[in-house]
């Protein structure tokens, strides 16, 4: 099955205390969301959300995360590699390298989509599949990713864009489609009546009426799944793309009863 692919121990959950950090990035910082979840024995309690986050506040999150902890982000992490490619001959003078092909196919499955995009489109049908990074205005939120990556590594915190480290790429979409969630709107109601152990007070529920910041969260319980290896990782023939274009990482079916429970990826 494929959620049997090789794990990275390097995501091995640690006992105890965790904290995950959910951020549902937009280029907009109006639409941008961060949610922090802070796991003990026992229980998880959601903390109250950030909205409208800079760059500043983004980068201090990620900067701050403590061995154990880990953060979700909710964007590519990168472009399609044969897009970079294309862009690159373009700019240099150099051949197409879609020559000789069928226009539109090379565009549409080679340009536009990233080699974990495709992947996921296969393993949630019927769901739609990610936005594509180059063709749509998510690109411009993939750009302010880029940025906030090369901060990041800057600062020393260096991101492995295949989610090795204790930063990895989310879909929180597909999370909801995985743990049943996607049936109506967003619903903290519907959420915290099948995850029961998750808790939070009735000011803090209100800010989750927010549709960021509901992702965000749902980006925090995705990136604990992660921590928990209860996500699809990339195989061997898969790693080489997902360096450099990211890997998104897809729960388990069925896989959110098991985020109270820590211990060491099969």
């Amino acid at each position: 099955m494929w959620w049997n692919r090789p794990r990275f121990t390097r995501w091995a959950c640690h006992p105890g205390r965790m904290r995950t950090v959910g951020i549902d990035l937009s280029a907009d910082r109006a639409k941008t969301a961060v949610s922090i979840v802070e796991w003990r024995d026992g229980e998880a309690v959601i903390s109250r959300s950030l909205l409208k986050c800079t760059d500043d506040e983004l980068l201090d999150q990620l900067s701050d995360l403590r061995p154990g902890d880990h953060a979700g982000v909710d964007t590519p992490f990168g472009w399609p590699a044969e897009f970079v490619r294309a862009v690159g001959a373009h700019v240099g003078g150099a051949a197409w390298p879609g020559r000789g092909q069928d226009s539109e196919r090379y565009r549409k499955e080679h340009l536009r989509y990233r080699l974990t995009d495709r992947l996921a489109r296969d393993q949630l049908h019927p769901l739609s599949p990610p936005l594509p990074a180059p063709f749509d205005r998510i690109g411009a939120m993939v750009a302010r990713w880029a940025h906030l990556e090369n901060e990041l590594n800057n600062r020393g915190h260096h991101i492995d864009r295949a989610g090795e480290g204790q930063v990895c790429e989310v879909y929180p979409k597909a999370s909801r489609y995985r743990w049943g969630l996607l049936n109506g709107q967003r619903s903290m109601d519907e959420l915290l009546s099948v995850a029961t152990w998750l808790h939070c007070d009735p000011s803090t529920r209100r800010d989750y009426e927010n549709e960021h910041a509901f992702d965000a969260l749902v980006c925090s319980l995705t990136v604990r799944a992660a921590a928990l290896g209860l996500t699809v990782r990339p195989g061997p023939t898969e790693l080489d793309a997902a360096w450099v274009e990211g890997w998104i990482h897809i729960p388990r079916p069925e896989s959110l009863p098991l985020l109270l429970l820590c211990g060491s990826p099969a």
